[in-house]
């Protein structure tokens, strides 16, 4: 048996990042965390950390058993829970790209308080490919993410326009490549903000590449690029780019609530149904129709300039 104090003690240096750190959490002392640890290790014959002088690193073994032991300590607090006990505290892990960190989350997290005011939230901000692929794994309750990323089941609950930004006063929309920023290849804003430079023939530099929302944005507000964001995710250094900038029109956004079919307790589903209800809501109509994908335009060639496709063909 695998026992819920020795499991919380683990998740909570797992979370903290030192066994040191993690008893200030749990209550204990740093060398009564090491004796659980011990403990623990010793029932399931195998070591948890890679231990330095100066970090805590998790063994293969000890990343499977973080997943696990999140799921376990759910499930015996819905149990509790489901038994009439609202005193019982509940750990509800939610991911979201932190694009839109911004403004999703917080009225998000309102909504939570209000279905679970005792509710612990453990919130992890990543792209939407990662928590597609980890919540598979059963790594969260419920996630936000981006239609298009992957293969998602969960109902769309959210939607707005995206817009081309630059900084409130600057004028880089004007130069000439067009210095832009953006996440790594695989973001959706990415691949239709270069779809349409490039069908409309407008040259660019990649001028910042980041997978920090808060990179991305330091860049626009600085006047040193252009990017692509969700109407929520702008501030207010930053304006929009219209036609009349010379910006083509860019898809609407559309977000999805997943939830992990590892993690479908009732409290969970529950949580999931007054989510999906109150932020419809909040976006009124939601477009029947998917996100476009993006389109792959070649980059059109010029008089004198050779086709480098041609040119492979031949070679």
């Amino acid at each position: 048996m695998l026992e819920p104090d020795l499991l919380r003690t683990f998740l909570a240096i797992c979370d903290a990042g030192g066994f040191t750190a993690a008893g200030a959490v749990v209550g204990r002392t740093q060398s009564a965390v090491s004796m659980q640890m011990r403990r623990l290790e010793e029932q399931l014959g195998c070591s948890l950390f890679h231990r330095s002088a100066h970090e805590v690193a998790l063994t293969p073994q000890g990343e499977v058993l973080r997943r696990h032991a999140r799921l376990i300590l759910n499930a015996q607090q819905a149990a509790l829970a489901a038994l009439d006990r609202p005193d019982v505290p509940y750990e509800i892990s939610l991911a979201i790209p932190d694009d839109y960190a911004l403004g999703l989350l917080p009225p998000v997290l309102r909504d939570i308080a209000t279905v679970h005011p005792n509710a612990s939230v453990n919130i992890t901000c990543e792209p939407s490919r990662e928590i597609i692929r980890n919540m598979a794994e059963g790594a969260y309750d419920l996630a936000l993410v981006t239609e298009g990323q992957g293969p998602v089941t969960g109902p769309v609950v959210h939607q707005e326009p995206c817009h081309w930004v630059s900084s409130a006063n600057g004028d880089v929309h004007g130069v000439d490549p067009l210095p832009v920023a953006f996440r790594p290849e695989d973001d959706t804003y990415r691949r239709w903000a270069i779809d349409r430079l490039v069908e409309h023939g407008r040259s660019f530099r990649i001028a910042y590449t980041s997978t920090s929302m808060a990179a991305i944005r330091g860049a626009v507000a600085s006047g040193l690029a252009v990017s692509v964001m969700a109407r929520s995710s702008m501030t207010t250094a930053m304006r929009a780019l219209t036609r009349a900038d010379g910006f083509p029109d860019l898809p609407v956004l559309r977000i999805c609530l997943i939830t992990s079919p590892r993690n479908r307790t009732e409290m969970v589903q529950a949580l999931e149904n007054f989510l999906v209800k109150r932020m419809r809501e909040r976006a009124g109509g939601i477009v029947d129709r998917p996100t476009p994908a993006p389109q792959r335009i070649r980059k059109r060639v010029g008089k004198g300039e050779r086709d480098p496709a041609k040119r492979r063909r031949r070679g």
